[in-house]
């Protein structure tokens, strides 16, 4: 029986939509939690935090998750000095505590975690990150081609080999170097699917609040339920993991 992590990215603040409501909506229909990664940015920390504080913390059930998305990108530029990631990693959890969440789950945006990150991410209290995207290359920032396809705990100083950190990488599942997104095209999204359940213990899939998932969604809950499986938030995966 498969194991699958459904977390949204949220970002739509300056998207000009949002469909958290009708995400929330198929989640409540067929009991399934999700893991909502709220974005932080270098040049726009506030928006999308405010948004969900005003708009929608309190229509997510609380069997749910709220955890912290980085996008370390700053005028354009993407934000590489370890200093400068982890002054805005604690931005990130001090902004989320005004609004009483404490994060222990955390996505990199564009794929772009750094090693440097995991000891500051382990110092804020984060448990597991879902960052990782076998196979998907985003040209001068990251590359993860040959990374492990299930969690694991990665090394301080590589990313793609297990290690001792104690934070808990959770890779997205791709296919010829695509993550796993519910506002794909439904037939490529299955086709991941598949091929996850023939050899994996734990699908991670991903959404983006800004972009129209919600057929998908149910589609997938229908998919993945029909096979026996069970849908859990990163940090109860976390919480679980033995590997």
């Amino acid at each position: 029986m498969a194991t699958v992590v459904v977390s949204v990215d949220c970002a739509a603040a300056n998207q000009g939509q949002c469909y958290t409501p009708e995400l929330v909506r198929v989640a409540e229909e067929f009991h399934v939690p999700m893991t909502w990664l709220i974005t932080v940015s270098a040049s726009d920390p506030m928006s999308n935090i405010m948004l969900y504080h005003r708009e929608y913390l309190h229509r997510i059930p609380s069997w749910h998750e709220i955890g912290l998305r980085v996008h370390f990108q700053s005028n354009g530029n993407y934000i590489t000095e370890e200093r400068e990631r982890a002054m805005l990693i604690q931005e990130g959890k001090d902004l989320l505590k005004q609004c009483h969440v404490k994060p222990t789950a955390f996505r990199a945006a564009d794929y772009a975690l750094q090693a440097s990150d995991l000891r500051y991410l382990e110092d804020i209290g984060i448990m597991v990150d879902g960052t990782p995207a076998p196979g998907v290359v985003v040209e001068g920032k990251v590359d993860w081609s040959n990374a492990p396809v299930q969690p694991y705990h990665p090394a301080y100083d590589d990313l793609k080999a297990q290690g001792n950190a104690r934070l808990l990488l959770v890779p997205l599942a791709t296919h010829e170097g695509q993550a796993a997104y519910l506002d794909m095209e439904w037939d490529f999204l299955q086709t991941i699917m598949e091929r996850y359940l023939q050899q994996s213990s734990v699908i991670s899939i991903a959404a983006h609040d800004w972009a129209n998932g919600v057929a998908n969604w149910r589609r997938c809950v229908q998919f993945l339920r029909g096979r026996g499986c069970r849908f859990v938030t990163l940090s109860q995966l976390a919480s679980e993991w033995g590997g």
